[in-house]
């Protein structure tokens, strides 16, 4: 027990550190706190957003938008990524098209997904599953690639169908390289959501963070980046449970 609470201590004494220095460094200046806030001004900022109750829409949007784009996204990611390692003719057709979309920065797409799409939820899930999916294809297509590598040789040899193969060889190799795609793609599609709603949005914390920064709001802007990370923290972590609990070592 003295062990465990000796390595909680340690984890947290970083960022006590950090916050402490944070704090003592932009003591006594107007201009530093101006510029780079501090934690006691961020602590204040979030205890009035949380009284009021408007920040809970914000979290609840890009929480739903970045849920539904790592849903959409992984899923088209890693089908798109099993279907190329196992067919090489299809692979070699795609892959010029899959390197020039993945080339181009998500941030780019953002006009043009609210163009079509509205400002509403649709499109902010959009760019957050365009933001995932080409990494979800790569780890697909990496995993059950090495996978049928070591033992899809052996397979056929024993005349094993493809079906069997499939089931048995190839979806399973891929599992690890998926979740841990899983557990990568969480900042990337909360990344993708923030970017569609700092474009152009009604709700969200890019929406609550663009407007603090239009007021030079400083406090509240990193307040939005620390319930930010909360989001990307929590997705993490579900991501890490449902791994130990359908694919365990």
């Amino acid at each position: 027990m003295t062990h465990k609470k000796t390595n909680v201590f340690l984890i947290f004494l970083p960022a006590i550190i950090f916050l402490g220095l944070w704090e003592f460094g932009v003591m006594g200046s107007e201009r530093l706190r101006f510029l780079f806030a501090a934690p006691s001004l961020i602590f204040q900022a979030g205890l009035a957003a949380l009284s009021t109750g408007t920040i809970y829409k914000d979290v609840f949007f890009t929480l739903a938008e970045t849920i539904a784009g790592l849903c959409w996204g992984m899923a088209a990611g890693t089908i798109v990524g099993l279907l190329l390692s196992w067919n090489s003719t299809l692979n070699d057709i795609s892959r010029p098209y899959i390197i020039l979309l993945g080339a181009i920065p998500i941030f780019a797409l953002a006009p043009v997904t609210i163009m079509w799409f509205g400002i509403g939820f649709l499109s902010k899930a959009i760019m957050a599953g365009f933001a995932v999916f080409f990494v979800a294809l790569s780890q697909a297509y990496e995993g059950a690639r090495i996978a049928n590598k070591q033992y899809a040789g052996f397979a056929r040899s024993l005349n094993a169908r493809p079906t069997l193969m499939i089931r048995k060889i190839i979806v399973p190799g891929a599992l690890d390289w998926v979740f841990n795609g899983f557990k990568m793609n969480v900042g990337l599609a909360l990344t993708g959501a923030f970017i569609a709603e700092f474009v152009s949005s009604e709700a969200g914390l890019g929406n609550y963070i663009l407007r603090a920064s239009s007021l030079y709001d400083m406090p509240k802007v990193f307040f939005g980046l620390l319930l930010m990370s909360c989001i990307a923290i929590l997705l993490t972590s579900v991501a890490e449970a449902a791994q130990k609990k359908f694919w365990p070592h």
